[in-house]
């Protein structure tokens, strides 16, 4: 197991957005979580990849083809 855990800060670093948020989203079970301790989770950067390009639209918001 050579891979690297992203924290909370890390992956809120790589999205632009408040810790708080991760956090919130990992609570809700929004965002894939690896779960280390009873109160700590880490984040497998692949998962984070993967979520991000589930997420990812080809076309804006608000329009229909």
């Amino acid at each position: 197991m050579g891979e690297r855990l992203l924290t909370a800060v890390q992956v809120a670093e790589l999205l632009s957005v408040p810790k708080t948020r991760i956090w919130s989203m990992s609570r809700r079970g929004e965002i894939p979580t690896v779960r280390i301790g009873a109160r700590q989770v880490r984040y497998r950067p692949e998962d984070i990849d993967a979520w991000i390009a589930r997420r990812t639209t080809s076309r804006p918001r608000g329009t229909q083809s």
